[in-house]
């Protein structure tokens, strides 16, 4: 296992609500075919003179856990149960959670960060959801690790990262260990836009020439300035999706840990005027995204030479980041934007209502927004550790960021009331 692997350790779940027809052997026989095609659920792992290894293909099927009922208490606590249990090494790496009722059905996808993001969840979702009413073949391809996509990479800059690593290194040998557990517990609070607001957005971005993911980072950053003063961030980072074509060796339907990412500053200026800033962000953030797939390889370079510290280390570590940091996450807030989620095929009888999306991790502590549209409708998710913002200091995040998007669109009196729509969850 890669030192990046080792050092993402953390669950995250999706929670889809359906309607329509479900019956158990079509499921098992939907993760069945999804399992065989990924390779990255199909191995186990193990431990041998403390390094941490995987052993492919040898994984029992993935467990399907089926729990009566689907109402909103019973949701609450199995999606904290899912979030929340760390993954054995002697099962695979991801789990199902079936909440049945008559009227509607809740399944909880669970899989650990290290062998999994959210673009990756999403094709498992897919693929799942799209075998419950076909028996299409899914094709298996062969395990895409660092090593892969870092190749014969060489830029001249290898001694730079060998020496950086070295620091590192000697930063985490001096670290003293803990014992003492790290208190982490993230509120979660979704809301979303109603279908007119985010049509509005949409059609706004369009005709500014600015993309959707641009114009709500600038909307964030704006909110942030208003609201969170002295836990202000210095740092807004974005994840990149290391598929669609960007790196060679990973198809879009492959299961990934995560790629690169791009970061902006998060004190951004509206001067002259929103639209006129949101087209510089833009075209910075272009350059960053494509300079950010460049810089992939040496990333992963770079992070092997580090020695990955032990878990009470990284308790250690979390507790220097809340003794010099503002926010206690290293000064940084996660954007991240999954775009417009297709999950069924026009001829599936399944519709899906919702989706959540819960994070949790046993290594660091969380602090940012997700995106994505779902039925031709904007949703968020804030999920922050209770250290980082308190619940009043998210709510009044979320209620600036939801100003400031109605004031860049000019139409604070008609979709100020949609946008209110909030369902929040707190872990």
């Amino acid at each position: 296992m890669s030192t990046i692997e080792r050092m993402i350790d953390g669950n995250v779940v999706f929670a889809l609500s359906l309607a329509g027809e479900l019956d158990e052997p079509r499921l098992r026989a939907a993760l069945d075919r999804v399992q065989s095609k990924h390779p990255a659920l199909r191995m186990l792992i193990r431990e041998q003179a403390g390094e941490l290894l995987y052993e492919m293909d040898c994984a029992p099927p993935v467990p399907i856990r089926i729990v009566e009922g689907a109402d909103h208490d019973t949701l609450a606590r199995e999606w904290r149960h899912e979030a929340y249990t760390p993954f054995v090494h002697d099962l695979p790496q991801l789990r199902l959670t079936w909440l049945r009722s008559d009227e509607e059905h809740e399944l909880l996808v669970a899989a650990t960060h290290r062998i999994c993001d959210g673009m990756s969840q999403l094709t498992i979702v897919r693929e799942l959801l799209d075998g419950l009413h076909s028996e299409r073949a899914l094709v298996p391809y062969q395990a895409i690790a660092p090593a892969d996509v870092i190749g014969d990479f060489d830029d001249g800059k290898r001694w730079k990262r060998r020496a950086a690593a070295w620091l590192v290194n000697a930063v985490f040998a001096l670290l003293p260990p803990t014992r003492r557990p790290v208190d982490k517990h993230e509120i979660h609070i979704h809301w979303s836009l109603g279908t007119e607001f985010t049509e509005g957005l949409r059609q706004r971005c369009k005709a500014e020439s600015v993309s959707l993911h641009t114009a709500l980072l600038l909307a964030l950053s704006q909110a942030q300035q208003a609201t969170l003063q002295r836990k202000m961030p210095d740092w807004i980072e974005s994840p990149i999706d290391a598929r669609r074509e960007r790196l060679s060796m990973l198809k879009s339907d492959m299961l990934f840990f995560g790629g690169g990412s791009f970061k902006v500053p998060a004190r951004q200026s509206v001067d002259p005027d929103f639209w006129t800033a949101a087209r510089e962000l833009n075209r910075t953030i272009l350059a960053q995204v494509a300079q950010g797939i460049d810089d992939i390889p040496g990333k992963y370079q770079f992070c092997e030479m580090i020695r990955p510290p032990s878990a009470a280390k990284i308790r250690s570590l979390v507790r220097l980041g809340d003794a010099i940091s503002r926010n206690r996450n290293w000064n940084l807030f996660s954007f991240s934007n999954l775009g417009n989620i297709r999950l069924l095929q026009a001829d599936s009888p399944l519709r899906v209502r919702r989706l959540r999306i819960y994070v949790h991790s046993f290594a660091s502590r969380v602090l940012g927004v997700i995106a994505y549209t779902l039925n031709d409708e904007l949703n968020f998710i804030y999920t922050g550790d209770d250290q980082c913002l308190s619940r009043a200091e998210a709510d009044a995040l979320r209620v600036a960021f939801m100003a400031e998007l109605a004031a860049c669109l000019s139409r604070t009196d008609a979709v100020l009331p949609a946008a209110n729509r909030l369902d929040a969850e707190v872990a």
